[in-house]
Formats: structure tokens, sequence, C-alpha cells
């Protein structure tokens, strides 16, 4: 990525203390626990993915789908958050967050787009890394917004012959300011035809949850994929 907007990206939640590391320190993975909620997510949704108006499956939007309700369960308080988008002209990377709640995404990028960045939409030109959004970010502390400072692991989804480019990376290493933290996965990172493990994967979900949102997310985790609107892409 080498084309960063100037603005100043004014009504980002702050922009957090950590800065870019290009040294791996660590390999590139999850702790168990949150391998097995995203792990869950991801096979739920390649085995049942959600549908599109034109009949297409819809994988990726699934899988945000799943930990969105699940973060709405929690009053936005989830250490998974589903699509984050972060301003790139910050340094680091700051997360685009809804103005009320600093811990819930804001749920209209063109909206903050026209009001925060420097000439509106009528100036912004998308597609070449002003904004970028990871497909999960997790949080150490999940009554904090996701910047920088309070990442624990930037993951990114993928399926059928999808790849993660270098691109993508060095945006989200820019993002997690520790490219140790950035983690690809895919269905056959999870396991997603073994049966145990994907009972392992649920109940550890319902562990994690707790008494806070567990009965709501037992119903969400039997129910089928919500469907989505179509997303802007920054």
């Amino acid at each position: 990525m080498t084309d960063y907007a100037k603005g100043s990206g004014s009504g980002s939640v702050g922009s957090g203390q950590g800065q870019t590391n290009t040294v791996r320190l660590r390999p590139n993975t999850l702790d168990p626990q949150d391998r097995r909620v995203i792990c869950s997510a991801i096979c739920k949704c390649d085995a049942m993915p959600s549908i599109g108006s034109e009949g297409q499956t819809l994988k990726q939007q699934c899988v945000s789908g799943r930990l969105r309700a699940m973060d709405a369960l929690t009053d936005h308080q989830s250490p998974y958050k589903a699509e984050v988008n972060y301003d790139m002209s910050r340094v680091p990377p700051a997360p685009i967050m809804d103005s009320g709640i600093a811990t819930k995404t804001h749920d209209y990028l063109p909206g903050w787009i026209q009001k925060y960045w420097p000439g509106g939409l009528a100036d912004y030109t998308p597609g070449v890394g002003n904004i970028r959004r990871p497909d999960v970010v997790i949080v150490n502390d999940p009554s904090l917004p996701p910047t920088q400072d309070n990442l624990k692991s930037v993951v990114e989804i993928k399926f059928g012959d999808d790849s993660f480019t270098k691109t993508q990376r060095d945006a989200y290493e820019r993002i997690a300011g520790d490219p140790a933290k950035v983690v690809a996965m895919n269905p056959q990172d999870c396991g997603c035809d073994d049966d145990a493990q994907q009972s392992e994967a649920q109940s550890s979900i319902s562990e994690q949850a707790g008494d806070l949102f567990l009965k709501g997310l037992q119903s969400f985790l039997r129910s089928p994929p919500p469907a989505l609107p179509p997303v802007f892409a920054p």
C-alpha cells in the first residue's frame, strides 16, 4: 500500500499509543480460545453461508453478521469486532467508530467520509488504501475501542481460492502495530470437517460468553445466518 490520503481523519476514535514494529517475534497465530470462537463462525458460514439477492453465496458476510450479532448481544462489549474501518491517514491508523458508542463500529462509512474526510465524498478516492477494513479485530479490553494499543490480533479470513495479498498484509500490519499480530485463517485451518472439533468450538463460545449473553448466543448459534445489506467498499 503506497497511496494514503493526507486528510486529518477527524471523527475517528483516538489513535492509541502503539507504533508499527516490523520485526516478527512470534508465529502468527491466535490463542486457543480466540481460535475456537473465530473458527466456529468460519465453519458455520462455510457450511451454511448467507445468500445474496442473485443467489450468490456470501461466506465473508455471514462471518461478519454472526460476529456483529455476538457484539450486539453484549452491548458492543465483545472482544471480537467484525469489519472495523480504519482511517489509514492517521499514525497509527485509527478505527472509525460510532460517535455515541466508542466500542461500536460506525454503521455507515459514506456518511462518515462525507462529514469528516477533507472534501467529503467528492474528494475521496476509493480503492487506493485510504481506508482499510480487516475481517476481524480482537481487542484486549472490550470496554475500550479497537485502537492499536488495545489490539490483540488482526484476522483476515479467506474462503476458496481467495488469497491474502501483500498489500492487505502490509496495511493490516500497520493497523496492528506488530506483524506477529496479523493472522490469516481459512476453513482448512479450522478443521471444519471435524465434527468433534466443531462441538468443542461451540462449547468454548458459550464458556467465553458467560452469563451476560449465554442464552441469546445459544439461540444465535442455532439460527440461520442473517441476510446483510450491501457494504460500501472503502
